[in-house]
């Protein structure tokens, strides 16, 4: 393998565009890892650790990109350099050839009655230009991290003060008005409106309102600090009060880990004076009190969107071909294995499984579970490869299958390992064709194996609308042998049932 880092001065770009095209180049014959990123220092110490931090790459500015590739030969090497640098000359379909707005204040001149604006820079960058697009009157959408939590308190202080959104900072999904932004997906409109301080588990919830039948109005994400003490619930505050002016919203889903006490009290009295319905679903809480009067309190994804649309949860259903699969496995596998890129849907497992058996996790509901960097488990062990550990420098694993398939390589070379739990995360930025990338590792990773290897557990969040269609990447995962669940939830306890022998 060779290895080669490139430096493009005073080439600013923006960072989800950057790991798109960073996935495509890797599917080039011959390359086996792109890294398209801008040189600040954290990118740098990910640099480092790949030995590629030379003289030059050193010097790189936070406004420099950094083009690293790990290919078979030079050929290979050069050939995934220029697929990079003909992606960032290429200007979308449809997109007009004009100047680009020099700053945001000439952005928002050419576009008479815009109210929302994107952002998404490096952290130290960003509170100039949120400040600018609060006082400009727009809503914001913050994509970006590394924002301290005395700014956020502060921007968010701000956007309440002037009657506007302020999402983020690190938020990742949102629908208004029927769009989806970042990463969120296609679903019908109607009067369920959710706050949320966490991006898959506002996809999970309305994907499976909109697969079972009901409707969302608006999905407002808030960063995942909102109820810390520091900020106060400032914005999910804000958001509800916004999603209780809003004509078509009936319903509320209230969706976060749980907080500091005062600020939940804050916040449940803000959703009590709503004059909404309110389903609170505080994930992994064993929280119950009068403060929870008057709405339903839930502890998982699942239960939420099925509570806000007043329907029972659909029976877990086991199928002969699974009691068929599971009494072809060797004696010597007992080991659950998960492999998720949704944070929230690897949480949500957790929780489901923490009174029958002990997993281990970088995101453990306990101390003595905890996982460090790289989170190898010995037994049960579920994983959240979305993490900051594991995509600094490279592509989030819903925008990238690469270290998740390494990941379920060695899982299923494991004797230990009797099931493997898979999210598949669908929906706008996302993969274009995750399943079948999934499809041929589990195919590949099978064929040297006697009794068929582990037995492969999934659940796909996503809509027939997304840009995948969700009922095709089904059939593609059910044609490899892959058992599949309406909800993150049903995974979970399906896999336990057969960790468990109760299959």
């Amino acid at each position: 393998m060779q290895l080669q880092a490139t430096v493009r001065k005073n080439q600013y770009q923006d960072s989800v565009r950057l790991m798109q095209i960073s996935r495509q180049a890797a599917e080039l014959p011959g390359v086996r890892k792109v890294l398209a990123l801008l040189g600040t220092d954290s990118n740098k110490k990910v640099l480092q650790d790949l030995g590629l931090l030379d003289e030059t790459v050193s010097a790189a500015t936070p406004n420099d990109l950094v083009i690293c590739i790990e290919a078979e030969n030079d050929d290979a090497v050069q050939a995934a350099l220029k697929e990079v640098d003909d992606r960032l000359k290429t200007v979308a379909v449809g997109q007009a050839a004009e100047e680009k707005p020099r700053s945001l204040e000439e952005a928002v001149d050419r576009l008479p009655g815009v109210n929302f604006a994107m952002i998404s820079l490096p952290g130290q960058f960003a509170k100039l230009d949120v400040t600018a697009a609060l006082e400009s009157g727009l809503n914001v959408m913050l994509f970006s991290d590394n924002i301290s939590v005395r700014d956020e308190a502060e921007l968010k202080q701000l956007a309440v003060n002037k009657g506007l959104l302020l999402m983020g900072p690190d938020c990742g999904t949102a629908i208004v008005n029927g769009v989806a932004l970042a990463l969120a997906n296609v679903v019908r409109r109607g009067d369920i409106g959710l706050a949320a301080a966490s991006g898959t588990g506002i996809q999970e919830v309305t994907c499976l309102i909109d697969r079972f039948g009901g409707g969302v109005s608006h999905a407002i994400g808030v960063g995942g600090r909102d109820l810390r003490k520091e900020v106060g619930g400032i914005m999910m505050c804000q958001a509800i009060r916004t999603l209780a002016a809003d004509g078509m919203t009936k319903r509320l889903i209230l969706l976060s880990k749980p907080g500091a006490p005062e600020v939940m009290a804050r916040v449940l009295g803000e959703a009590k004076a709503s004059g909404l319905e309110v389903v609170a679903c505080l994930l992994g809480g064993d929280n119950d009190g009068p403060e929870y009067a008057e709405m339903t309190l839930v502890g998982t994804l699942e239960e939420a969107a099925f509570a806000a649309m007043g329907q029972q949860i659909p029976e877990l259903e086991i199928s002969d071909a699974l009691r068929a699969r599971v009494k072809k496995l060797a004696p010597s596998r007992t080991c659950l294995r998960g492999l998720y890129s949704g944070g929230t849907l690897c949480y949500e497992t957790l929780f489901i499984l923490k009174d029958h058996i002990d997993v281990e996790s970088n995101v453990a509901l306990r101390k003595d579970l905890k996982l460090e960097y790289p989170a190898r488990g010995a037994a049960h062990c579920c994983v959240d490869l979305g993490e900051d550990e594991f995509t600094q420098g490279r592509p989030h694993p819903i925008i990238d299958l690469g270290l998740r398939l390494e990941r379920l390589a060695e899982d299923m070379a494991d004797q230990a390992v009797k099931v493997v739990l898979l999210d598949l995360v669908l929906g706008y930025g996302a993969h274009p064709n995750p399943a079948m990338q999934l499809a041929e590792a589990v195919r590949q990773n099978r064929k040297e194996l006697a009794d068929g290897g582990p037995i492969i557990m999934a659940h796909v969040c996503g809509t027939e609308a997304d840009p995948q269609v969700l009922g095709e990447q089904e059939r593609i995962l059910q044609q490899c042998g892959v058992f599949l669940y309406p909800t993150n939830a049903q995974a979970a306890r399906a896999a336990l049932a057969v960790v468990r022998g109760d299959i």
